[in-house]
Formats: C-alpha cells, sequence, structure tokens
C-alpha cells in the first residue's frame, strides 16, 4: 500500500496544473497515468504473482516557435502481473526514460532528434508506437526527417535504434526511406484522388555467434547468416472517386529468420480494400495474405527449438518491427471479447466485410434504426484450415430522446492452434444492450449477455448496470459466470464454475480522471488491432489515474 499512496500523492501534485504553463516564450504541456493494481489472494484462481504492481507514464512537453522538445519517463513499481518481459528484465522498481526529443518545424520539412513513432503505410514493412494497455513501446531512437516540398509530394527518411521490451534498446539498427505521390493534385483533377507510395526498411544486426546457442549446443543461426541484413519493401496505390475507395498494397521481404523457425525465409503480403457509400449504405471489404512476416526487431529473441520439442526462449510482444492488422471485428462487449484472434504470422489469408444502413425519421432525428452486418475469416494457408470466423448482426434502435437499444448477435468459430489443427470451437453470443436518459445529465445503462459455447469453458452468462452522471461521475457493477464447464477428455477434471465480477466507480474533473475498481480478472488474452498480450487471472483493486496540462 506503501507504493499506492505514493502513486496518489504524485497524482494529487499534478491535478494542480490544469492549463499549459508559460515559460521562457514557450509552453510546457505533460500528462500523467497511472496503473495500479492491489493483489489480493484468491484461493480460486491460486497463488499471487506479486502483491502489488504499477506501471506509470509522465510525458513533458515544450513548444517554442518552430522548436518543441519532449520526454517520457515510465516507471514500474513493479511492472503489473502480465509484463513479464518488463519484469524479467530489469530490478524492482524499474525507471526508465523511454523518449526523448527535439524536433524543428520549418516551412516544409520537419526533423526530429531522439525517440519518435513513425509509420509507413500500413505498417507491414515498418510500424513504431506505444500501446500502453499492453505494456508496448518500440519508439525508435535516431533522426527523423520528413518533407513536403510540393503539394503533390510527400517524403520520409529515418534511421536509428528501436526500443526492445519497452526500457531497452534492440542492438538492431533500422533505417527507412518512405515516398507519397498524390497524382491527382499533380493532374489538377477535381473530383478524383490517386496516390501511389512506395517504402524500403532496412534492418541490420551483427550476431555473436560463439555465444548464439541452444539447449542442445547448437547455433541457433544458420551457416552464412553471420551478419544479417533484412530488407523490406512495399508499393501501395489508393483511388477515390465519388464514393467509391480502392487501396492495395505490396510487401516484400528478403532472407530472414521467421517467428517460427530458426531456417530463413522470404516474406511477402498482399493487402487490398474496397469501399462504397451511396446516401445511408456503405459497404467495405477488406483482405489480405501473409507469408512469413513476423519480423523481429532483434533476432536474439526468436523462439528456437529445444531439448524437449518445445522453445529455449520465447520473443517478447515488444519484439515487432512491423504491423499486421487482424482484420477481425474489435469487440467491446465482454463475452464476444473473451478469445480475440492472434494473427499468424507464419501463413495466414483473412478478410473482413462491413455493410451499414440506416434509417431516420424525417421529422425526429432521434428516432432512427442503425443496422450493422460484419463478417470475418482467417484461414492458416500452409494447412488450408480454418483459423478463425466471426458473424455479427447489430441493430441499434432510437425510440426518442430518453431510450435507445442495441441488440447484437455474433458467431464466432476459432481454432485455438491456429489452423496447425483442425479442432474448431464455435460460440453463439447474444447481447442486449439499453441506455435510459433520466435527465439531461444522468443515464443508466444495462447489458444482458449469454454466451453458447461447445468449447471446454463451456456456456457463459454476463450483465453490466452503469449509471452515469455527466461530466463528473460513473458507478457500474458487471458479472461474467461461467456456468457450464465442460471436459476436454479423460484428464480433464471438471473446473470451478467462476463468477469474475467487478465493481468500481470513476469520477472526472477538468483533464482528470480517477477510477478505482474491485473484482476477479478471467486470465486471457488483450488485443489491440491484432496485438496480443497474455494476463494471468487475478483478484484484487485497481486503481487507474489520468490527467493532463
Amino acid at each position: 500500500m506503501k507504493r499506492l499512496t505514493i502513486t496518489l500523492l504524485a497524482l494529487a501534485a499534478t491535478t494542480a496544473l490544469s492549463a499549459q504553463i508559460k515559460l521562457g516564450g514557450g509552453n510546457l504541456t505533460g500528462s500523467l497515468e497511472s496503473n495500479s493494481i492491489y493483489y489480493l489472494d484468491d484461493a480460486a484462481l491460486g497463488d499471487k504473482k506479486i502483491p502489488f504492481g504499477s506501471n506509470d507514464y509522465l510525458k513533458l512537453a515544450y513548444y517554442n516557435g518552430r522548436w518543441s522538445a519532449g520526454l517520457q519517463g515510465d516507471a514500474y513499481l513493479p511492472a503489473l502481473v502480465g509484463y513479464d518481459d518488463i519484469r524479467n528484465l530489469k530490478a524492482d522498481p524499474t525507471f526508465a526514460l523511454t523518449q526523448l526529443f527535439v524536433n524543428y518545424r520549418g516551412d516544409w520539412y520537419d526533423i526530429t532528434v531522439g525517440d519518435f513513432f513513425e509509420q509507413f503505410g500500413s505498417g507491414l514493412v515498418y510500424r513504431s508506437f506505444e500501446d500502453r494497455q499492453l505494456g508496448f513501446n518500440s519508439a525508435t531512437q535516431g533522426l527523423r526527417f520528413t518533407a513536403s516540398p510540393t503539394e503533390w509530394l510527400a517524403l520520409k527518411a529515418f534511421y536509428g535504434r528501436p526500443r526492445l521490451a519497452v526500457i531497452d534498446y534492440s542492438t538492431a539498427w533500422i533505417g527507412g526511406l518512405d515516398a507519397s505521390v498524390n497524382v491527382g493534385s499533380l493532374l489538377k483533377w477535381q473530383e478524383a484522388m490517386l496516390m501511389v507510395d512506395g517504402s524500403y526498411v532496412n534492418r541490420y544486426q551483427a550476431l555473436d555467434l560463439e555465444g548464439s546457442e541452444n539447449s542442445l549446443g547448437i547455433s541457433i543461426f544458420p551457416a552464412g547468416f553471420e551478419t544479417p541484413m533484412t530488407h523490406l519493401y512495399s508499393a501501395r496505390g489508393s483511388f477515390d472517386w465519388n464514393g467509391l475507395s480502392v487501396k492495395g498494397e505490396y510487401v516484400g521481404k528478403s532472407l530472414d529468420l521467421s517467428d517460427r523457425s530458426s531456417e530463413p525465409s522470404k516474406g511477402s503480403a498482399l493487402l487490398g480494400e474496397v469501399s462504397y457509400t451511396v446516401g445511408k449504405f456503405n459497404i467495405m471489404v477488406q483482405a489480405r495474405m501473409i507469408e512469413n512476416m513476423g519480423t523481429r526487431l532483434s533476432l536474439y529473441d526468436i523462439p528456437v527449438e529445444g531439448a524437449f520439442g518445445g522453445y529455449d526462449y520465447l520473443s517478447p510482444l515488444s519484439n515487432t518491427l512491423n504491423y499486421i492488422p487482424a482484420l477481425t471485428r474489435q469487440h467491446t462487449y465482454m463475452l464476444a471479447n473473451l478469445e480475440p484472434h492472434q494473427v499468424n504470422t507464419h501463413s495466414e489469408f483473412a478478410a473482413q466485410a462491413d455493410a451499414y444502413y440506416s434509417i431516420r425519421h424525417k421529422k425526429d432525428r432521434r428516432n432512427f434504426w442503425r443496422f450493422h452486418l460484419n463478417a470475418s475469416m482467417a484461414q492458416n494457408t500452409e494447412t488450408n484450415n480454418l483459423t478463425w470466423l466471426d458473424v455479427n448482426v447489430d441493430v441499434e434502435r432510437q425510440w426518442n430522446k430518453n431510450w435507445k437499444a442495441t441488440f447484437m448477435y455474433s458467431l464466432q468459430k476459432r481454432n485455438p492452434n491456429k489452423g496447425f489443427n483442425d479442432q474448431i470451437y464455435t460460440s453463439n453470443i447474444f447481447v442486449a444492450d439499453v441506455t435510459h436518459k433520466l435527465s439531461t445529465k444522468n443515464s443508466l445503462r444495462a447489458e444482458l449477455q449469454y454466451l453458447y459455447s461447445n468449447d471446454y469453458e463451456g456456456d457463459w452468462m454476463g450483465a453490466l448496470v452503469e449509471f452515469n452522471m455527466a461530466p463528473r461521475l460513473s458507478i457500474f457493477v458487471s458479472d461474467m459466470y461461467n456456468h457450464q464447464r465442460v471436459k476436454t477428455g479423460d484428464w480433464a477434471q471438471e473446473e470451478e464454475k467462476l463468477h469474475y465480477y467487478s465493481i468500481g466507480a470513476s469520477y472526472t474533473i477538468d483533464r482528470t480522471r480517477v477510477q478505482l475498481s474491485y473484482g476477479r480478472n478471467r486470465a486471457g488474452m488483450i488485443c489491440s488491432g491484432g496485438v496480443c498480450r497474455y494476463t494471468p487471472a487475478y483478484t484484487g483493486f485497481n486503481l487507474l489515474l489520468s490527467t493532463s496540462f
């Protein structure tokens, strides 16, 4: 509790700042974010891992004319349960300066020295970003230059070393070039836009072959792979005209050690998207094919075969150079999000389609229907087995200014082994979400959910009640009950049927938000756009703090 008290005091000192600070002719801005959990013993979940964990982020930025500078400090006191790649690298507590930069913005160019985030195209060749929920920070430290010398040409270039496991740097060095040409602007088109883009990224890492052996005494690096240099390139195009939008991207990669094997292989990816809007109707279709596109920041952290058929060591989440979108719906309802899809970066074809249609009353704009149909699938192209299928139907109905309801049905089929066998679990999920506006500021929202499934956890029930007093106070209580577990074999034991409950409240004042909750959390994957982290089950008090000035 001592560390929790320190965190609260730090926030209290920061919340006194409610606006930009004038300093030396410029402005100082900042933000503080903290996620702290006090873990409790729970006989149903087993022994707790640590008594307390806290992930904290303080960010400051100073702006003066064309110049700006900033830094970010992270504190892990220690890191929360599930962030083992951070916890195992450094002592408890851990403090790290994760961003430090100076930037100059000219009339048509921009120069950054230090840590920066960047993305080329869809991110298939390179993406550096931060996701604090996942404990992910792959900022590149070095030099970045961007320029727009004309209205139809945009250029990017960078070189540096990327972060690995948030608080360390990789021994690899990466550099890249990106160019974007607005052909429509160049040809002075008025009603259509055509963009042509290209990217190149290089990763270089010198290897210590003598100290790189697995449990069998065999080098994890194949012969001839002594000082690898991996090349990635991308060609992209997009066309927009009268509600029609078409996008495409092709990616290639030279010989690289993939994320499933110590044997080098080339990689490729193909991504396409078509959308069309007419009146109140919109449809979008996306598809992509990937092969050996799991690209690491450091080759030392790829999985290698061990003496007992497993792996000597596994790659941390943060060891990722590029970003591969999942092309599946990102569910927000708790039962629909129990088992999110995880991308198979080795060999996968995936596709997704969305269709929207709305009907509004001519005289009362608050009286409307909104329909949404979403479907997605993924297939292992090496085995041709289905790995994911998701079909969702949403109907949103607003009767008047006081009543609104959403009804959703979701059919999910998943292969827990990413298609390397033909095992399929099927879930049918039903959701009713009703909101009643009690007054101009107060509202009550309730969710009822049910999941019918043939997987080893069986059926679930879920419910949530939320009371909101805008714009400051929100109180909630929720529960997920795994009421019908099933056995998966003679070796399996009937496990205790558990309630995963949560109760809490949040309060917002100006730019500061505080949320305190208590409950039991289910073990599982937390995913954001296809990037996933496994979080063990735990019971405890959770304090979320955020403020900015």
